[in-house]
């Protein structure tokens, strides 16, 4: 494999990824570090067919993203994703943002796991073909993932894991979580201010064509949402405006 343990791509910040107030939304900006992080890996060989061949996938166990600015529409960004080697059968991506003039706006951390795409169960010991991915030995950057849970929540309403929402793997895509989270705040709220850091736990996945409860509460930085689907939660996020 290719020894590439960063890598570096710009984005414009298009008018369908801005919100009413014109600044980036959480879920599309994930979108661009999701399409980055797949350009990687496929530059240094983890493609489909490496996957296939070795009948196992990354799926995402969580995630912080944490802006010092939040991106306007019309911006040109850089972001650079920096993946860490497996540790405790967790693999670590950091991606950082800079605006054109070299600032820091931000960054995610996130936390993948190895998975069996028939049993759907995670893998512990990673295939050998995993075992010498061109990754760095540590990264240095990371982000609290706390989540804090209210005393009380309240149904706000449904979501589904629909055609569009979907990904390759025939579950709800990670990003759409982070939009289905943004939905459940106050828009009143979110007319005021952008969504400037947000944490997301994955815990059960969403088929295509499922449907699931989602509901909210308070927290002391912000709101908790989370889902629950047949009695088992799916996702918990917490978001700060």
């Amino acid at each position: 494999m290719q020894e590439l343990t960063t890598y570096t791509q710009t984005f414009r910040v298009k008018d369908t990824d801005c919100d009413l107030n014109g600044y980036l939304m959480p879920g599309a900006f994930l979108r661009m570090v999701q399409q980055l992080s797949t350009d990687h890996c496929e530059a240094i060989g983890l493609n489909q067919e490496f996957y296939e061949k070795n009948n196992a996938i990354f799926l995402m166990a969580k995630m912080a993203l944490q802006w010092e600015r939040v991106p306007r529409c019309g911006e040109v960004i850089t972001l650079t994703t920096r993946p860490e080697n497996c540790k405790r059968a967790t693999y670590k991506r950091v991606t950082t943002v800079q605006d054109e003039q070299g600032n820091a706006l931000g960054m995610t951390d996130s936390r993948w796991v190895l998975v069996d795409p028939q049993a759907r169960r995670i893998i512990r010991r990673p295939p050998e073909a995993f075992q010498s991915l061109p990754f760095g030995d540590d990264v240095d950057y990371q982000l609290d993932m706390t989540i804090e849970r209210p005393q009380e929540v309240e149904r706000v309403g449904q979501a589904a894991a629909y055609y569009t929402f979907c990904d390759i793997n025939g579950h709800l895509n990670n990003t759409r979580y982070a939009d289905i989270a943004c939905d459940a705040l106050p828009l009143e709220q979110l007319r005021q201010n952008p969504v400037r850091r947000i944490s997301i736990s994955y815990h059960n996945e969403v088929p295509a064509g499922e449907h699931f409860q989602v509901q909210r509460g308070s927290t002391q930085n912000g709101w908790y949402v989370s889902g629950t689907r047949e009695g088992k939660c799916c996702f918990e996020a917490e978001l700060t405006l």
